[in-house]
């Protein structure tokens, strides 16, 4: 009887000491769920100021036909055979002749590196090429002759005759053109210059008999240009400026239940170029281009407002932080900013992050766990819960707290400020066993932490950049680049994770199909 009771004994001491050593060896983790905190107003607002390029074209060939005419302004300019007289008592006399005028473009002034052609440039370089002026030039060739007397002794001089006829030099006008509220050309004559290429090197009684010639011939074109520019100001491109704006009211469909809308606001003039004949003036829309996720949303009817004739960069408005907030301006008057909201349902990136971290290993004092799965949902107050489940010689779950941050080098969504939730670290510093204490398990989930927002944004670029090349209408339509897209903004919702995107490019948009 002793016997038997004495293997009783011994059996209880072998269980007691094998459930003993189990327990630093197969530890169970189980904290509670953290309870929800509010929900926060989602914070992300506003929209980002874009610009869309507008070319309108202007046939300027009634203003080219008048500057041409010979009854506006000659031809020829003959003061060969009576001489003038100069204030300091000098006779020239002068001929010279024009061929037609043509509109300059600021790009065509270089001729081959011929001294003519370097000499023309250098011109160019007193005229302000801001945008709002439009040039014209036509080729002259001329003569000189000049006659003086000083102490009883008659001086001849002549420049250009003979084997030396002609010299040649250039006619130039210089014009201001402007719009007005009511989109019409507003211009007016402001320079008329004769530039000498080859210059003619007369000097006498101390007469620089070459800028008397160019002020005689620029006194009689510079009225003749007047009576042409006013040809100009009959001009307006409102037509044009309305098909326009009423294509661009409508929504624009991407894809199926996906929505480009321009929200259009201001018309800015920003300058012309030219071409031949043709003068285009660059109108600039400005514009708060969102993509809309949904059914189709109501096109807007607002009239073309006035034309703002200032240019003005718009800036970029966006947000970082959105608890706290910034502001930042970006350059570029010709940039083309969208923004789409985005939301991302947690099971989805439940999945994601699950399949990254599911068979990580962390070991510890030759102790260790495997991860078996995640779980992330909202916490509120902007803040992400992560579940980790795991197994080994530990196992159970841990809960994790961060905060969703913007990557903008790798367009990724992280959480920052990862931490253990309170009920975690009370017992990993209480009951746990030291080695699962010490064990570098926030260290390894910290890094895999990547919420998969990316598809979703290349998805979106993708159909913005097909969307943005499209037909409007049967006289308007779009041609459009997206350089990048990516996230600028994140917000942790209860239910969802609500991701701000924003697309860089730029669009222009035509009217008659002609640019």
């Amino acid at each position: 009887m002793l016997r038997n009771s004495g293997y009783h004994i011994v059996g209880a001491i072998g269980m007691v000491l094998l459930l003993s050593s189990c327990s630093d060896t197969d530890y169970v983790m189980r904290p509670p769920a953290p309870e929800k905190l509010p929900s926060l107003e989602n914070p992300i607002r506003g929209t980002a100021d874009s610009v869309i390029n507008v070319p309108v074209q202007m046939d300027v060939s009634a203003f080219l036909h008048a500057a041409n005419d010979p009854n506006v302004i000659p031809k020829k300019f003959d003061h060969w055979r009576t001489l003038a007289k100069h204030s300091k008592g000098v006779d020239y006399k002068y001929y010279a002749e024009r061929d037609e005028f043509t509109i300059e473009r600021e790009a065509a002034h270089s001729v081959d590196g011929k001294e003519s052609g370097l000499s023309l440039r250098n011109w160019w370089k007193d005229i302000d090429l801001s945008g709002v002026s439009l040039f014209v030039s036509a080729p002259l060739r001329y003569k000189v002759g000049a006659r003086s007397q000083a102490q009883g002794a008659e001086s001849l001089a002549q420049c250009g005759d003979g084997s030396g006829w002609p010299r040649q030099a250039t006619l130039n006008g210089s014009i201001a053109m402007g719009m007005t509220p009511d989109y019409r050309v507003s211009a007016s004559l402001r320079s008329v210059t004769v530039h000498p290429i080859e210059p003619c090197q007369l000097r006498i009684s101390d007469v620089d008999l070459q800028q008397a010639v160019n002020s005689a011939i620029e006194d009689q074109v510079r009225g003749g240009l007047n009576s042409a520019v006013s040809r100009l100001n009959g001009l307006n491109v409102k037509s044009q400026a309305e098909d326009v704006w009423t294509a661009l009211q409508n929504p624009i469909p991407l894809e199926t239940d996906t929505w480009l809308l321009l929200n259009l606001d201001k018309v800015r003039h920003t300058g012309f170029s030219k071409d031949g004949h043709v003068v285009t003036d660059t109108l600039q829309l400005t514009a708060h281009p969102v993509i809309v996720l949904g059914a189709e949303p109501p096109a807007t009817s607002a009239a073309l407002p006035q034309l703002v004739a200032d240019a003005s960069s718009p800036d970029f408005r966006g947000v970082a932080d959105v608890q706290d907030g910034y502001l930042e301006k970006r350059p570029g008057a010709e940039q083309f900013h969208v923004v789409a909201d985005i939301q991302v349902d947690y099971g989805t990136l439940s999945k994601t992050l699950s399949n990254r971290l599911k068979g990580k290993r962390v070991a510890n004092k030759g102790n260790f766990v495997r991860m078996t799965g995640a779980t992330i949902s909202g916490l509120g107050e902007n803040q992400v819960l992560l579940r980790v489940d795991f197994t080994g010689d530990a196992r159970g779950h841990v809960y994790l707290i961060g905060k969703p941050e913007i990557n903008g080098l790798t367009r990724t969504v992280y959480l920052g400020g990862l931490r253990y939730d309170p009920a975690t670290t009370h017992l990993l510093q209480t009951t746990a066993p030291d080695w699962l204490y010490h064990a570098p398990l926030l260290e390894s989930i910290t890094p895999e932490v990547v919420l998969g927002v990316t598809p979703k944004i290349d998805q979106l670029r993708d159909l913005l950049q097909t969307g943005l090349n499209r037909t409007l209408s049967p006289t308007v339509s779009m041609q459009g680049t997206v350089t990048s897209m990516q996230g600028i903004a994140v917000f942790a919702d209860v239910d969802a994770l609500h991701v701000r995107a924003m697309g860089d490019g730029a669009l222009t948009v035509t009217g008659d199909g002609k640019p």
